[in-house]
């Protein structure tokens, strides 16, 4: 029976160090703002670059707050590729290009998916820094200047992470939840930042990097900010999560669409897990960060799996403790389950909704490494309902 004490306390440890002792050592440690220096005599040209499928209900709010960016003109493009969009996504897009000489509609007659969209842009492209970004991502005039001012300022960063400010127009669903994890993320983030030069994933939707340090993105992956993340640590680099560097993204209010969106981030997280592997823990301290703050996030369904099986044998042979334990984990679910009620009917119960989404993030997360275990055959993605309006 030792075997499964073992196994039971290494699981629960797991757990515990990436959901309460690692923020809780984050915590011990204050961020410090990096400087913001914005001045410069020669601004360096911008590319600005993001994939779009059917975002009628967002792409023109977004592209009134990219014309709004403070920038030299001269030095400042965006090229917007569509994904074979079939709504007004391209009318859209093009009533703005021909009004505004630096903005570019690329059509894609097929499907293409995103990492290959931007791939082909990149290519294309001889500004020196890029700014990638999603079709959702409501910008602010001065967070450009502010990233570029950075890396021009520091040699050794290669990339500077947006913070992103999320909202929704609606309080039912799953939104406080999913607002609260994100909120709690980018503070973790921060802290990883001013510390070490590693915060733990580089936000999508804003982050602003050298263009030679960008990397291909390989076929059919996803999570293409985490692998250009990664890639920047292996090559030396360091990057920065800037308060300054502001945009604001709605977040989900339905579970069922949340738990497709965290399949496919589970999906992408074994993705560069395999594919970094080596480099990650050619690094101790980089090995530390990761596997604290993502690593052990992404196999604690397993965790928890084993736990559950380890202390279900242990309680078998009558031993309180792993059967108060067993006891637990029942009312939890039942709590999960009543959370899971409680939103299907737009009532507020904190605790069970909580217990309910940290459960069906983990479901999400088990599916996403089935489903890369089948191999992935394709990257192309369907947008999250939007709830701006």
């Amino acid at each position: 029976m030792w075997l499964f004490e073992v196994f039971f306390w290494i699981s629960t440890a797991g757990v515990a160090h990436s959901y309460l002792i690692y923020p809780w050592l984050l915590r011990l440690h204050p961020s410090i703002p990096p400087s913001s220096p914005t001045d410069c005599t020669d601004w360096p040209a911008v590319h600005l670059i993001f994939a779009a499928f059917n975002e009628q209900a967002v792409i023109e709010k977004k592209l009134q707050s990219i014309i709004q960016i403070d920038y030299p003109r001269d030095k400042f493009r965006i090229t917007i590729g569509s994904d074979a969009s079939t709504d007004q996504t391209d009318d859209i897009i093009s009533h703005y290009a021909q009004k505004y000489p630096f903005i570019t509609l690329q059509k894609f007659t097929q499907r293409t998916g995103k990492a290959r969209i931007i791939n082909k842009i990149v290519e294309e492209s001889s500004a020196e820094i890029l700014v990638l970004t999603d079709a959702n991502i409501i910008h602010t005039p001065e967070f450009l200047k502010i990233a570029v001012a950075a890396l021009l300022h520091n040699s050794t960063l290669g990339a500077v992470g947006g913070t992103l400010h999320y909202f929704t127009s609606k309080s039912s669903g799953i939104a406080p939840q999913e607002n609260f994890y994100r909120q709690r993320e980018n503070a973790m983030k921060f802290t990883e930042s001013s510390l070490w030069g590693y915060p733990m994933g580089l936000e999508g939707g804003l982050y602003v990097i050298r263009r030679s340090l960008f990397a291909p993105i390989p076929k059919n992956y996803f999570m293409e900010d985490f692998f250009q993340t990664l890639h920047l640590y292996c090559r030396g680099y360091k990057a920065i999560l800037h308060p300054g560097v502001i945009a604001y993204e709605d977040v989900s209010t339905l579970p069922s669409e949340e738990f497709q969106r965290k399949k496919r981030i589970s999906i992408g997280n074994f993705q560069n897990l395999f594919h970094f592997f080596t480099c990650i823990h050619s690094r101790p301290l980089l090995a530390f960060v990761f596997w604290s703050h993502k690593g052990l996030r992404w196999i604690t369904p397993f965790l928890l799996l084993l736990a559950l099986l380890s202390a279900a044998i242990l309680a078998t042979a009558s031993s309180p403790l792993y059967t108060f334990f067993m006891l637990c984990a029942a009312a939890a679910a039942l709590l999960a389950l009543i959370g899971y009620l409680s939103i299907r009917l737009d009532w507020k119960l904190n605790i069970p909704q909580y217990l309910y989404h940290f459960i069906h993030m983990n479901f999400a997360l088990l599916i996403g490494f089935i489903e890369y275990t089948k191999g992935v055959k394709s990257n192309v993605w369907q947008p999250t309902r939007r709830n701006q309006v």
